[in-house]
């Protein structure tokens, strides 16, 4: 190793799509993207880590840590665990309620009363820097929202037939969304939907095995990674027929905006996290 240390930096190495329990609201999507700086000294070739496998491991580790789980503040007043650490019971401060069980993978407790990007920066950096090679002196992580500068909303999911991480139940995303009618945009249509829906759980009918004598819901399901379920408030609820898919949360935006304005071409652009979703028309 020889120089002067010097900083490698790799903007949105990853982004996060994760639920989170707050104690203020409740369960809610979020959406984060992830920059980092690694500070160290250059090798012999004049490279302080060659930025392929840089942002492979980066981007591994992190995943692995976050992405998809549902992310529990282990500090919450409201937060009782049962069940070996598998299950939960969450009240928020507005007093609703939320049961959850599930396996490992799905959750991931955080040593704080409240999660935001802050707090969670403080906890994941010196789990990806334990990765990371002896040369590397120091990690930086930044988690950021994704600006959006028109209409979004965030909402939680889980897919029982996803061969990958989308099984587990609570994890969630913060999307853009976009109308256009006759083929001009709607801001206005698409903020009025986005108001609809935040801070919602998407679920499939068929995975609703129950309701409550209080009202609230209880979905489950098996996947591939275990048994998942989740007991929550009747208003935070939105039933598909289908899988909760982009695909069919797009289509079915689509289809509840053309029926409340007939004789109208309408397209809707709806996001899944960053960069990526689907697009249904009507008309």
């Amino acid at each position: 190793m020889s120089g002067e240390p010097l900083t490698l930096f790799v903007d949105h190495v990853t982004h996060i799509d994760c639920g989170v329990l707050d104690p203020d609201t409740g369960l809610g999507g979020r959406t984060w993207l992830v920059d980092a700086e690694l500070t160290g000294r250059r090798d012999d070739s004049g490279m302080l880590f060659d930025f392929g496998p840089a942002k492979r491991l980066l981007k591994r580790e992190i995943d692995a840590l976050l992405d998809h789980r549902l992310l529990v503040p282990a500090r919450a007043s409201g937060l009782t665990c049962h069940g070996n650490g598998n299950g939960l019971s969450f009240v928020c401060r507005a007093g609703n309620r939320l049961d959850y069980a599930g396996p490992p993978s799905g959750m991931a407790a955080i040593d704080a009363e409240h999660i935001d990007s802050a707090g969670l920066t403080a906890w994941l950096t010196p789990r990806v820097a334990a990765a990371l090679p002896a040369h590397i002196d120091r990690l930086r992580l930044t988690l950021r929202p994704e600006r959006i500068d028109g209409a979004s909303y965030h909402y939680c999911h889980g897919l029982k037939n996803h061969d990958g991480d989308c099984q587990r139940m609570g994890h969630g995303h913060r999307c853009r969304l976009a109308v256009e009618m006759d083929g001009r945009d709607r801001p206005d249509l698409a903020r009025s939907w986005a108001d609809r829906w935040q801070g919602v759980f998407i679920g499939q009918r068929e995975d609703r095995v129950d309701i409550a004598p209080d009202g609230r819901q209880h979905f489950a399901y098996s996947a591939p990674q275990g048994r998942f379920s989740m007991r929550l408030a009747a208003e935070r609820c939105v039933l598909l027929d289908g899988p909760p898919t982009v695909e069919n949360i797009a289509d079915h935006i689509a289809g509840e905006l053309a029926a409340a304005h007939p004789g109208h071409a309408l397209r809707v652009r709806a996001y899944e996290g960053v960069g990526k979703g689907a697009i249904a028309t009507r008309g």
